[in-house]
C-alpha cells in the first residue's frame, strides 16, 4: 500500500537524496543538508500550527511504500509564495506601426517584473524512478489538493506552480545562456547553487530594459516557456486540474508559472466528504479514487470505495489504516482522472 504522508525529520536522509537526484532548476529542493533540515522543521511546525489565514507555512510531504517502509516521492506546497522575493519575466507584445516599410504587427518582449500576486504555490515534486508506475505520480500530485480543499483557510485564493524549464544534459539551460549569464559571471549549475543559499541577489542581475525576443538565439527562444520533457507529465496534469500559462516565465531557465484560482482547480471543486463503514472485503469490483482523511496529520492513498448513499461510503481495511480512520470518520474522494 502505497500512501502520502506528512514529511518528518526521520526522513532528511532520503529527502537530502531526493534533493540530489532531482534535475537541477528544481529551487524548493536545495542541495544544502542543512536548509533542507531547516524546511523539515518549518513544515512540521507548520502542520502543528492553529492557523487562521496563510502566514509563510510550508508543507511538504512524502510518498510512503507501506508494505517496505521506503520513501519513493517528495512533494510541497507553499502557502505564501510571496513570503520570499519572486522576480519573473513576463511575456508582452508590442504593436509596430511602421508606414514605410513591411514589418510584423507586432513584437514580443520580455520585461523583468517582481511578482505581487497573493498565492500559494505547489512545488518539490520528485518521485523516484522506480515508483514511476502505477499512477504514484498523479497521487502524489494531486493529494496537495485533496489536503488544501481540507484547510482552505490555509491557502491563498490562487495556486500557483512553478515547472522547471528546459536543461539539457549537460546541465546548460539555453536560456541562461542567451538572457541571464550576460549579467552575471557565473553557470547555470552556479547560479542554482547561489540560489540554494541566498536569493537576494537576483535583483541585481535583471536586466533594467525590455529584451526583444526576436534578438536571442533561435534555441533560447524555442524552450521559452517549454518545460523540460521528464516535466511535460506534471504540466500536463496541472492543465487538467485547471491551471494555465498566464505568460510569465522563470527568470533562469525560461520555465513557465502555471496559475488556477484555488476554487476552480478539478480536485479541490469536485472533491467530496463522506462517512465510512468498513468492511474485511476487497472492493475489488468498485471504482477506485484517491482517498484522503480531512486531518492535519494527514494521509491520502489509492483505494476503491462502494458509495452507499450521498454522504457514506464503505472501505475496507487495508485503506483504514493507511488513512488512519475508522468507521463513523469522514474521509474526503476524487476520481482519479478528469
Amino acid at each position: 500500500m502505497i500512501v502520502i504522508r506528512p514529511i518528518t525529520k526521520s526522513d532528511l536522509k532520503v529527502f537530502a537524496e531526493f534533493s540530489f537526484e532531482s534535475l537541477l532548476g528544481m529551487t524548493n529542493l536545495p542541495r544544502d543538508r542543512d536548509k533542507l533540515h531547516d524546511k523539515m522543521t518549518l513544515s512540521e511546525l507548520s502542520f502543528q500550527k492553529q492557523v487562521e489565514k496563510p502566514g509563510g507555512e510550508e508543507y511538504f510531504f512524502v510518498l510512503e511504500d507501506l508494505t517496505t517502509g521506503r520513501i519513493g516521492g517528495t512533494c510541497g506546497i507553499l502557502s505564501q509564495n510571496n513570503a520570499r522575493r519572486n522576480y519573473l519575466y513576463r511575456i508582452e507584445s508590442l504593436p509596430l506601426d511602421a508606414k514605410h516599410i513591411s514589418s510584423p504587427k507586432e513584437i514580443k518582449i520580455l520585461r523583468a517584473i517582481y511578482s505581487s500576486l497573493a498565492a500559494s504555490e505547489v512545488c518539490s515534486l520528485y518521485l523516484q524512478p522506480t515508483f514511476r508506475h502505477s499512477g504514484q505520480g498523479r497521487l502524489l500530485s494531486l493529494s496537495r489538493f485533496l489536503f488544501i480543499a481540507a484547510h482552505r483557510h490555509r491557502f491563498e485564493k490562487k495556486i500557483t506552480a512553478e515547472m522547471r524549464g528546459y536543461i539539457d544534459q549537460r546541465q546548460i539551460s539555453p536560456f541562461w545562456e542567451a538572457v541571464g549569464g550576460h549579467f552575471c559571471n557565473l553557470s547555470f549549475v552556479e547560479v542554482m547553487a547561489q540560489l540554494d543559499q541566498d536569493r537576494t541577489f537576483i535583483s541585481e542581475i535583471l536586466p533594467k530594459f525590455p529584451i526583444y525576443l526576436s534578438l536571442l538565439p533561435k534555441e533560447a527562444q524555442e524552450v521559452i516557456g517549454k518545460t523540460h520533457e521528464n516535466t511535460k507529465p506534471a504540466i500536463n496534469m496541472l492543465m487538467q486540474e485547471g491551471f494555465a500559462f498566464n505568460n510569465e516565465i522563470d527568470i533562469f531557465d525560461g520555465g513557465p508559472l502555471l496559475v488556477a484560482p484555488t476554487s476552480s482547480i478539478r480536485t479541490i471543486k469536485n472533491s467530496a466528504l463522506t462517512q465510512i463503514a468498513i468492511t474485511s472485503d476487497a472492493l475489488s469490483e468498485e471504482a477506485e479514487y484517491i482517498l484522503a482523511n480531512d486531518r492535519l496529520d494527514f494521509r491520502a492513498c489509492f483505494g476503491r470505495m462502494q458509495i452507499l448513499s450521498k454522504h457514506q461510503a464503505l472501505i475496507n481495511e487495508e485503506v483504514a489504516n493507511a488513512l488512519l480512520v475508522k468507521a463513523g470518520d469522514s474521509i474526503r474522494y476524487i476520481s482519479i482522472h478528469p
